[in-house]
């Protein structure tokens, strides 16, 4: 089986871990990251 480079660009991952202190439980949250279209423009 022969293998192809892709050229494209890696997406960023949506989401992020963290181990909770009290609990020891590992834990998978949204990031929510804002999209150009959703960021406001600044004012010259």
């Amino acid at each position: 089986m022969a293998v192809k480079a892709c050229s494209e660009p890696l997406k960023s991952n949506p989401f992020i871990t963290y181990r909770d202190p009290i609990t020891g439980k590992w834990m998978v949250a949204s990031q929510n990251l804002p999209t150009a279209a959703e960021q406001p423009q600044l004012a010259a």
